[in-house]
């Protein structure tokens, strides 16, 4: 009177493969899906940032001074203002006459190995192509 048959253990194995077959088949589509979302979310993004150049409001540079603090130079409708930025307030910290030309010196480049050698190397990549 045992009720429990023990005759076919083989039969068990071809479930075994097939319940794998298809959590493997699951995996691959909820990865897909995962990729088409994320493509999807990158294309919106740079399509709000094309519009973000074109406002009133223009980040021109900034400076991070710790990791929740920094100094943003910002042009608002042609005038342009220093503000620091912390994690608990923005301030105004003064601006700067419209007409104030900026030159901006270029990095010394004794400083940094690297940094000679990427120039080097787009200098002989653009003179490859001309």
């Amino acid at each position: 009177m045992n009720l429990v048959d023990t005759s076919a253990p083989s039969a068990v194995m071809p479930d075994l493969w097939i319940t794998l077959l298809k959590s493997g088949i699951m995996l691959c589509i909820v990865l897909a899906a995962l990729f088409i979302v994320l493509y999807w979310i990158k294309r919106i993004l740079e399509g709000q940032s094309r519009f973000r150049s074109q406002g009133v409001i223009r980040q021109i540079a900034s400076h991070h001074f710790a990791p929740k603090e920094k100094v943003v130079l910002l042009d608002v409708l042609g005038q342009k203002i220093l503000i620091g930025i912390t994690a608990h307030s923005i301030n105004c910290l003064g601006t700067v006459e419209p007409e104030a030309d900026f030159h901006f010196s270029e990095p010394d480049e004794t400083k940094g190995f690297f940094r000679g050698l990427l120039k080097a190397s787009t200098e002989k990549n653009s003179a490859q192509k001309d």
